[in-house]
């Protein structure tokens, strides 16, 4: 596992480690760790396409949401944009806050256009 995923992975126990989660019943905690996980996952696709040109998200928009290359072009866009990690992190620290605080998964936005 690389680093963005072990810092993901991170934060996902974080969050289940809540007063408000930790209690839970196994089954249901994995349930509960499976969308904290997706949520933030969709965090970070969403922050990073904030951050692509048009042409960028057309790129991928272009290509099968299965192909491999989707991923590899998204790591090769957000390699490119300055300062995107400090912002992602941040972003993504946030909504572990807000899972901490209300014990609730927000809504994720899906991915922007």
């Amino acid at each position: 596992m690389d680093n963005f995923g072990k810092f993901l992975e991170n934060l996902v126990s974080e969050c289940l480690k809540s007063d408000k989660l930790a209690f839970l019943p196994d089954k249901e905690k994995k349930e509960i760790e499976g969308k904290i996980r997706n949520h933030f996952n969709d965090v970070t696709i969403n922050t990073l396409v904030e951050q692509l040109t048009d042409e960028q998200v057309n790129q991928i928009k272009a290509l099968d949401p299965k192909d491999p290359k989707v991923q590899e072009l998204m790591a090769q866009f957000a390699a490119g944009i300055p300062g995107f990690a400090f912002v992602l992190e941040e972003r993504l620290k946030k909504e572990m806050d807000s899972i901490l605080q209300s014990g609730q998964i927000p809504a994720s936005a899906g991915m922007t256009s």
